[in-house]
């Protein structure tokens, strides 16, 4: 590749330091809301780094997470980024994908930067000679073109430029540029969260997951969380991300789990017209497979697949009928929920939503019959309340028998709306499908159209505000979404842990932690993600973590990591 000049100069003057959219959707509602919501939500996305003027000449730098698949599954704060970024870095056909949202007008774009991470970091002189060229390219080339790109910026950002390169799905999920933060780490740079193809496939699959465990098919000796080993934890959802030989994972899954344990194939997960999904048995997802093309493509293994929905994408509803939308608002600030999202709301007859997220959302949800109180009604759904222990209704707010009647309400209000042509939505905060509270909706109303609005998950919120990729972890690849419950089984595999903390005592974690982790393990606190005000990281280890806490009570709202990723950054260079 031929170097830019002026990146050619600086390079000269300073010592190295060390899926294809091809449908284009018809956008629904009018790009003048799409651009007035932006500009209202602006506010709190300008308020993830110190206010700027042209009179202080501060640049920026941010890796913008722009999610999988279609356009309008772009949050607002990562349009705000791109509106009033000067110089942008993306592929061509993401700004094709893009134009109906923002202009690219008066900016500087620039292609052919993605995909650089593969030996950063990485002494090329002491790589085997076979290991030293990846698709093609050396070692040598991968650092000059890295080396043009970390030029490129700095100047930019010295010369007062807000520079963003623009990253599908979440950045800090098996994402190929979070080499970029460790190379730009003095320019205090962000990182704008995504949603990942994850999000988009718990959409697609409309099941309502716990435990998750995220991991590849790579195999590599002495690990600890090969596919069999994590296999092992019956009440996780497995999520294998980039099945490249379908074939050998099948075999491989073949092996660790019963055949008839349940497995979803999403293809091109939130691509519209694209998106397909294959559901089956680990003894029979082969056939049912057959030769469809799996580029794109995500492997779901466990019990929760039993119950998931996974209607056609956008199937129409019925002649005179409305339809139920279960929308993923996202965590914290108002900014992080999809175009999709707020489009959904503005069509909406009917709305469900908690007093929190009425507050949030009080511009978009001005002048709607909006109805609170049927948020978190989970709890003894579909179990007769005979079968109900002491400790079970000890443990809630209200009596099994009450929990029934608000669920029987819910579902009359929302099938009466929909028999009359209504569209009704239920605002849920997060990824409604990841320890969500209204996935239990889906199988009561699983008979109605209905539609799953991806939203970001505390957990990417929590990735970007750590500004380090989750998967690259110097032992291990895998990350696994605990709760309170399944701590100390899953600590066994020492892999990058998120714990869903869900109230329990923060020094129950820790103990339970120790007993598999050194004490010189990564840790971090990530409380409030999301909320650019008062979003706060403690990092530390697991022998001190404690100590550096202190007394200081933990909000509801915080996750716990504990992981080598967290070191330096982790690994970038496999």
């Amino acid at each position: 590749m031929v170097l830019n000049p002026t990146a050619r100069r600086i390079i000269m003057e300073k010592k190295r330091m060390h899926g294809t959219w091809t449908v284009k959707r018809v956008c629904f509602g009018s790009l003048a809301v799409i651009c007035l919501w932006v500009l209202v939500m602006g506010c709190a996305a300008s308020a993830t780094r110190p206010a700027t003027d042209s009179a202080t000449h501060q640049g920026s730098y941010t890796l913008v997470g722009i999610g999988p698949g279609d356009a309008d599954l772009l949050t607002a704060r990562a349009l705000e980024a791109i509106r009033r970024a000067d110089l942008v870095f993306c592929k061509s056909d993401i700004k094709e994908k893009l134009a109906d949202y923002v202009t690219f007008q008066g900016k500087q774009v620039l292609d052919g930067y993605g995909v650089l991470f593969r030996y950063y970091g990485t002494d090329c002189a002491q790589l085997p000679e076979k290991q030293r060229t990846w698709h093609n390219r050396s070692c040598e080339q991968f650092h000059q073109q890295q080396d043009e790109f970390v030029a490129i910026v700095r100047q930019a950002v010295q010369a007062g430029k807000h520079v963003v390169l623009l990253s599908s799905g979440d950045p800090t999920i098996y994402g190929p540029d979070m080499w970029s933060i460790k190379a730009l780490g003095d320019l205090d740079p962000a990182v704008v969260p995504g949603l990942s193809a994850l999000n988009a496939a718990n959409a697609a699959l409309q099941a309502g997951l716990g435990e998750v465990i995220i991991t590849a098919p790579f195999q590599r000796a002495g690990r600890m969380d090969t596919i069999a080993q994590l296999a092992v934890h019956e009440r996780a959802t497995m999520v294998i991300f980039m099945p490249r030989d379908m074939p050998e994972l099948i075999a491989r899954l073949g092996r660790a789990y019963p055949p008839d344990t349940h497995v979803a194939i999403v293809i091109q997960a939130g691509q519209f017209g694209r998106q397909q999904v294959v559901m089956g048995t680990v003894g029979d997802i082969g056939s049912r497979l057959g030769d469809k093309d799996i580029t794109l493509s995500l492997v779901y293994v466990g019990k929760a697949l039993a119950n998931a929905q996974a209607p056609p994408a956008r199937a129409a509803s019925p002649s005179g009928r409305g339809r139920f939308y279960l929308v993923g608002m996202g965590p914290g600030d108002a900014d992080l929920a999809t175009l999709r999202a707020t489009e959904v709301i503005k069509k909406a007859d009917l709305i469900f939503a908690s007093g929190k997220l009425q507050h949030r959302y009080a511009a978009l949800l001005a002048g709607k019959k909006v109805l609170d109180g049927y948020g978190r009604l989970f709890p003894f759904y579909g179990k007769a309340c005979a079968q109900v222990t002491p400790a079970e209704r000890a443990n809630e707010r209200m009596s099994c028998e009450a929990y029934h009647q608000k669920q029987a309400e819910f579902e009359f209000l929302v099938r009466q709306a929909v028999a009359e042509g209504q569209t009704v939505a239920m605002l849920d905060s997060g990824d409604p499908l990841i320890y969500g509270p209204c996935a239990w909706s889906l199988t009561a109303l699983r008979d109605l159209a209905i539609e799953v609005v991806p939203g970001l998950s505390c957990f990417n919120a929590a990735n970007a505000a750590l500004r380090a990729g989750v998967t690259e972890g110097r032992n291990s690849h895998s990350v696994l979404l605990a709760s309170g419950w399944s701590v100390e089984e899953m600590a066994v595999h020492q892999s990058t842990m998120v714990i869903f903390t869900m109230r329990k005592e923060f020094k129950h974690f820790i103990d339970q932690l120790s007993k598999h982790y050194p004490a010189d393990t990564p840790v971090a606190i990530v409380s409030s993600a999301g909320y650019a005000a008062k979003e706060k990281v403690l990092q530390g280890t697991l022998g001190g973590i404690l100590h550096q806490l202190g007394p200081e009570k933990q909000p509801f709202e915080y996750l716990l990591y504990v992981g080598d990723f967290l070191a330096d950054g982790g690994k970038v260079a496999h």
